[in-house]
Parts: C-alpha cells; structure tokens; sequence
C-alpha cells in the first residue's frame, strides 16, 4: 500500500478531469477518487477484470511495474513534463529494474523521454527569455518632483508646480545608441497649461575608426580655441543640436593619415578639423581647421601645433594661427607653454586677436592684446595654493581692457568628513581699484550628527556683501533638519533671508521636504557652487514668507 501511495504522488502532476468512474468499488465521497479516475483516464491503471479498483487489496511488485511502464509511456507521449516528474519515474524504474525488463521497459527509455522534455523545456525557456530581454536594451531614468508653495506674509493662494523628466536610452545595435529627454510640466496642478517637450537627443555610431554623433553634441575645444572652443560651468552652458563625426584614417600600411573631426549645427556653422602626429616617434602634434560659419557670415582657417620640449617632456608648447574672413581678412594668434618645477606648475597664455576676427565660438575676444601666467603650488598635501594675473588691452595698445590678480587657496583636511573642504580667493583689478574676497568653508562636522557649511563673498569700494551659513542635524538615519541664514546687501525688498527645512527620506530615491523661508532666495539651501563664479550677486528675489513642500522621485 505505501508502494501505491508513491504512484498517486506521482501522478497528482498528470491529473485530468474524465467524465465517468470506471470502478464500481471507488465511491464518490472517496478521498482518492479524483486521483483514481485521473489514473484510469490516462490508462496507468486499468483495474480487475470483474471492473473493481481494488483498494484495499496489496499490490503485488509486477503490478506496479505494470503502472510505471504505463506512466513511462504515458510521460513519452506528453509535450512537456517537469524534470521533478522525470526524477521520481526514474527513481521508480531503477526501483522495478527487473520487473519492467520483462515487460519491455528499461532505463534508457526513461533517459530519453527525459532527455526530449529536457529539450522542451530549454526551447520554451529561450523562448521567454527572449520575450523577457526584449526591453533590455532601453534603459529610462527619470525624477518627479511636486512642490507646494503658499505666500504667508502676506497671505496668498497657495501653488502646486509639477515636473517630471524623463531620460530615455535605447541600444539599438553593438554599434549604435541613442537618447531622448521628455520633459513634463504643471500635468497635475492646473497651477498652469502643461507643457510638454523633447529634447536633448542624441544618436552615437561607432564602429572601428568612426564615430558619429548627431542631436546633442558637446565637440572639445580644438587648439587653442581661435576658432571653435566650448565650455560648460555652473553660470553657463551650451545646448549644442548638430552633428559630430570623427574618423582615423588609417592606411594597410598602418600609415597614420591623421584624425578628421568634422561638426555643425547644420543652419549656423560647420568645422573641420584634420589633426595628425609628425616626427619618427610622434612627438609632434599638428592640425589644420576649415571653417564655414554661416552665423559670422565668413569663412575660417588655421593650423595648431603641440610638442613638448625638455628631456622628459616636462614642457609643454602649443601654438595657434588663424585667419577670418567676411567682408575683409583678419587675424589672430596664440601660444601657450606649460611646465613643472619640482611641485610647481606654470602655465602662460599670450593673445593677439586682430579686429574682424569674429568665428562665432571664438573663445577670444576680437580686437584684444592679453594673456595670463598662472601658478600653482601644493604648500602641504592638504593646501594648495594658485595665482593668476591676467592682462589685456585693445589691439591698438592704447588703452587697458583689465588687469587683474588672484589669488586662491584650496585646504582640504587630513581624513577628512565626506565633502569637508575650505576655499579662499581674493581679486584685485588694477584698473577699477576694486578688491575681491571670498571664503567658503563646506561640511565642518560638529558634534553630536551636526553639520555646518558657510561662504560669505565682500567687494571693495562697492561694499557689496552677500553671504550664508547653513546647519545640518540628523535627527534620525532618514531624516535630516537644516537651517540656513544668509545676507545679500543688494537684495530686494530686505537684506537678509532665513529657511529651515525638514528632509525625511521615505524610501529609496523618495524624498519628502517641509520647510518654511523668510525673504526668497534664489538658490537652494547649500547652494553655494555658483557665488564665486556667476556675475549675478543679487540673492534675495522679495520680502515674502513662505511655506513649502516637495516630493522628489528618482529612478
């Protein structure tokens, strides 16, 4: 009887519905009838001649041999069975060895009808794996942010803004990429229309010794930047839509025929540029730049050269000519050396840019003689000192544009907290008389989970002043309270401005803000990258008092 329990077991996985009871000794209350009838449905059991099932009868080994050959068979017909199944008939087979010989049944049958479902199940897995892997090469990133603001001094209605990116990256070949930015905004509120935008897209090629990129495209400065130079920072940056194709020509004779970049916007202006090494080891590094810029109404033309000079190539020269022409020919030129001595490092810049000279991504003002030598040194491996003076007048030498010097000094402690850091600068133009300081100091710890980071930035014989301190505390491991107080001389409508906030950290990338702020200030708490860099000094926007609430999703 437990022989016969292990074949109910195993056939528990084959249960079919049948339609009518073939023994006439099982009733239908039976707690075995469901499996009894599946059994007799799929032939395994077929019962006694006089039509009984026979429970509570023993059975002998050779009956239940006859009930595994069945299974088998059973099994064999069957498109798919789970590899469990398989192993507990094997088991069975290798049990009643002799017995299902002499009914014609072995082993190896069961090895290869295993071996046919085995086959079954692989195609059926590659087959949902392909469906699964199916949006595996489109990545998407994105953040929402809902923020609630109500004016309380004075009082006014509150507003409910919305934003919502969306980044989208697809890999369409082992060749090629592409992406997309989708920008929503005000869907939810009603605050205002919603608008929605694409933007920022970009398809890259690249395939042995050429690359091509269209959409947004952000080409490195060529030379020294006489004719195309392009620079991103926190006060201003570049949306550049065109196209950037770059190709090394390389011939079977493995003769270097240079780098040929190639870029535009397609309306504005297009630039080629051919850059190849020269000498027996390469040492030398030349390149010639044509351009057509339909925005300067001209034409463009020049040649770059980089070597380095010394035993060990501790020096560094780069030089740049290049002619514009529109209505008439014009001219500039620039050099550049860099070297080191011991820990000191030296760079001199010099200029001449010739009136007329106006190639739309110029990094040089026309009409202008100048240049800069810069120093730097690394007093300790905490401090590091540099210095710049910089000079510049009109071409016709008669009158100074600026001069100016400063100075900046860059301390980062030994183990120090994550982002501690203290950077102080001062300026002096000679020309305007006017001095410069600025001091920051990011991340000191205090005791006891407290944080404080502040910057105040001061200008002579203005008196202008702007400045913030800003405390951080844990209250808890996901939740975070920050006050900040700040001082802006030229701020509009008061001259100093307060906020506190409360951060909690709901889950991963979620986070939920509260906070309240007197006198609005242009920037975030703790945002103090853009003070010593943007020409804007003027930080409190109004006189209001304002409640605020944010949620922020990442992904």
């Amino acid at each position: 009887m437990k022989k016969l329990v292990l074949v109910l077991v195993l056939v528990l996985a084959f249960a079919l519905p049948v339609l009518a009871n073939p023994f006439v000794d099982v009733p239908l209350n039976h707690w075995a009838y469901d499996n009894v009838q599946s059994l007799a449905a799929k032939g395994v059991i077929i019962g006694y001649p006089d039509g009984t099932f026979g429970g509570n009868r023993t059975m002998t080994r050779y009956e239940f041999a006859e009930a595994v050959a069945k299974a088998l068979a059973y099994v064999e017909g069957m498109d798919f069975a789970s590899a469990e199944d398989v192993a507990i008939l094997e088991k069975l087979a290798i049990e009643f060895a002799d017995e299902l010989a002499s009914l014609g049944v072995t082993v190896a049958d069961l090895e290869a009808a295993g071996l046919a479902n085995t086959e079954a199940i692989a195609a059926l897995e590659a087959k949902v794996a392909k469906h699964d892997k199916f949006f595996e090469p489109l990545k998407v990133t994105g953040q929402f942010r809902a923020t609630y603001e109500k004016d309380v001094l004075p009082m006014t209605a509150g507003t409910l803004k919305d934003r919502t990116r969306l980044w989208f990256e697809a890999e369409i070949n082992e060749y090629t990429k592409a992406g997309i930015r989708f920008q929503a905004t005000d869907t939810l509120s009603g605050a205002g229309t919603p608008v929605y935008t694409w933007s920022n897209f970009w398809i890259d090629f690249a395939k042995d010794n050429l690359s091509i990129r269209v959409g947004d495209v952000l080409p490195d400065a060529i030379g020294l930047g006489l004719i195309s130079y392009y620079e991103s920072n926190e006060c201003d940056s570049y949306n550049f839509d065109g196209f950037l194709a770059t190709w090394t020509w390389e011939e079977a004779t493995d003769t270097d025929l240079g780098t040929w970049t190639l870029f535009g916007d397609v309306e504005d202006y297009y630039v080629l540029h051919v850059a190849m090494p020269l000498g027996d080891e390469d040492e030398v590094e030349f390149g010639v730049t044509a351009t057509y810029d339909v925005l300067a109404g001209g034409f463009g033309g020049g040649a770059d050269v980089a070597f380095a000079l010394g035993d060990e190539d501790e020096v560094g020269v780069a030089l740049e000519v290049a002619g514009f022409y529109d209505t008439a020919l014009s001219y500039a030129a620039a050099a550049k050396v860099s070297g080191a001595l011991d820990d000191l490092s030296l760079t001199l810049k010099g200029y001449y840019v010739f009136p007329g000279f106006v190639p739309t991504m110029s990094d040089f003002t026309p009409d202008r003689l100048g240049g800069y030598v810069e120093a730097k040194y690394p007093f300790t491996d905490q401090v590091t000192g540099k210095i710049r003076a910089t000079y510049e007048m009109d071409s016709a030498m008669v009158a100074a544009v600026t001069t100016k010097v400063k100075g900046t000094l860059l301390y980062v402690p030994e183990d120090a907290a994550a982002g501690e850091n203290a950077e102080l600068y001062a300026e002096y133009n000679l020309i305007t008389a006017a001095v410069t300081g600025f001091g920051r100091y990011m991340n000191y710890p205090l005791a006891d989970d407290f944080i404080l980071s502040g910057f105040a930035k001061y200008t002579y014989p203005t008196n202008v002043y702007v400045g913030a301190a800003t405390l951080e505390y844990a209250l808890a491991e996901d939740m975070g309270l920050s006050v900040e107080a700040r001082a802006d001389s030229a701020g509009v409508g008061a001259l100093w401005s307060a906020e506190v906030q409360l951060a909690y950290a709901l889950s991963t990338n979620t986070k939920l803000t509260f906070g309240f702020e007197m006198n609005d200030w242009s920037d975030d708490i703790k945002d103090y990258n853009v003070i010593d860099t943007c020409e804007d000094l003027t930080h409190i926007k109004d006189a209001t008092g304002t409640l605020k609430a944010q949620l922020t999703v990442s992904f």
